[in-house]
């Protein structure tokens, strides 16, 4: 993938070569155009899939590679998650158990608009979109893995608290996020789009979820309240985006499970990255601290192990 372009002036002649920085999820390399360099960078955008053939020569003791042939690829002849972090979990079965969740949902209006919703294009844009830029679950598939670990966490706190209504809960957990996979664009990397910038999450998941609602008929107002309600206050808090705060049981519960899930994915990737038999992890900027490993070896950390 194309991570950086650059045309730069010769130094002995007129006219600009262009210098490229080529990306997939394990590493970077440098390479130039010597020739038709200009054409080229009109053509590629930052974000392209591209193949190039040339020669791999060292330069400043990095590897580089002096292309004598570039074309850029065409939508499905590649795959994003070879060029982005991916989550660890299979998204084929995350899938699945998003689809079992769904089948669990006893109240009929709830089922219904969470089928009306996970179906079609969107459920596979959904399966593959990110949970967040960079704060937690930052990769290919950490949307669908975020959400079913809120669900999991949400279903464990009903069993603590049998008078919740698990069937609106579960609903609400299901639907929190799904702003995002507008909000978000895999390119070169995780991009905000326009409308995420100038919206948001919160506010286009609640519209697209209502106008579902809207198409679906006898749906209860009371319940689509209820619902509507969870979207809109799910990060608890003003200061942190949310138009409301909580304010029914099932907005409490979807609240601090969906922050519990988000900071416990980030630490354990913290954990994940530290280097073998290191007692502390290195600095991280997300925490504004580093995080104690025990002095033991490093252990793996799944994202979804709670």
């Amino acid at each position: 993938m194309l991570s950086r372009k650059e045309l730069i002036p010769f130094s002995s002649k007129p006219g600009r070569f262009l210098l490229m920085q080529l990306s997939d999820k394990t590493a970077d390399i440098r390479a130039i155009v010597w020739e038709q360099g200009e054409r080229l960078a009109a053509e590629l955008n930052v974000g392209d899939v591209i193949e190039v053939e040339g020669r791999v020569t060292v330069f400043r003791d990095s590897l580089q590679i002096v292309c004598s042939q570039v074309h850029k690829s065409l939508p499905g002849q590649y795959s994003i998650d070879k060029f982005l972090p991916t989550s660890t979990r299979n998204i084929e079965e995350m899938t699945s158990e998003l689809s079992n969740l769904i089948e669990s949902i006893i109240d009929s209006d709830c089922r219904g608009l969470l089928e009306a919703v996970f179906t079609g294009d969107f459920l596979t844009e959904f399966a593959k979109a990110p949970a967040a830029r960079s704060m937690h679950q930052a990769y290919v598939g950490g949307l669908v893995e975020h959400t079913l670990n809120v669900a999991r966490l949400c279903d464990t706190v009903v069993q603590l608290y049998p008078r919740v209504d698990r069937d609106v809960l579960i609903t609400g957990a299901l639907l929190h996020d799904v702003g995002k996979v507008e909000e978000y664009a895999l390119a070169a990397g995780i991009e905000i789009t326009d409308e995420g910038r100038l919206l948001g999450h919160i506010s286009m998941g609640y519209k697209l979820v209502s106008e579902i609602v809207e198409s679906l008929p006898g749906f209860p107002p009371e319940k689509a309240l209820r619902i509507y309600h969870m979207l809109l206050s799910h990060h608890g808090e003003l200061a942190w985006g949310s138009p409301k705060e909580p304010q029914t049981v099932e907005a409490c519960i979807l609240h601090y499970t969906d922050n519990l899930d988000g900071q416990v994915s980030k630490y354990m990737e913290i954990l994940a990255a530290g280097a073998p038999g290191q007692t502390w992890t290195n600095y991280d900027k997300r925490l504004g601290r580093a995080l104690y490993m025990g002095g033991q070896e490093k252990t793996d950390f799944p994202e979804n192990e709670l």
